[in-house]
């Protein structure tokens, strides 16, 4: 139900004209993956789609973790998030707090 959720975002995402950055891939691909799929495979976004299927229309969604949050599409791909589900999103991470606003764009302004 998490990863569903998930390529449903990752649809809507794609219609609004977001394109998945390849270039952050590291390893070849397996050949049951894609970009996005190995793009939008990071635990902020399982907690982000899990919280979404809880609370279908959340006001907030608050993510804590231990690591820095340094994927740079990972961070895109969030904007898009609380812009297409028009909620806040906070993601604290060891070295700072990401504000995700409902209008795309985030406090760290591209600082990671």
């Amino acid at each position: 139900e998490i990863y569903a959720k998930i390529d449903r975002l990752k649809s809507k995402a794609i219609e609004n004209g977001f394109i998945f950055d390849s270039s952050w891939i590291i390893r070849p691909l397996n050949e049951n993956e894609t970009n996005e799929s190995v793009l939008c495979d990071h635990r902020e976004l399982l907690v982000i789609a899990l919280q979404l299927i809880q609370e279908p229309v959340p006001k907030r969604i608050q993510v804590v973790k231990n690591l820095r949050f340094v994927v740079i599409v990972v961070n895109e791909f969030t904007k898009v998030i609380a812009k297409i589900e028009q909620c806040d999103i906070v993601v604290r991470d060891a070295n700072r707090i990401h504000h995700f606003y409902p209008n795309g764009q985030c406090s760290c302004q591209g600082h990671f």
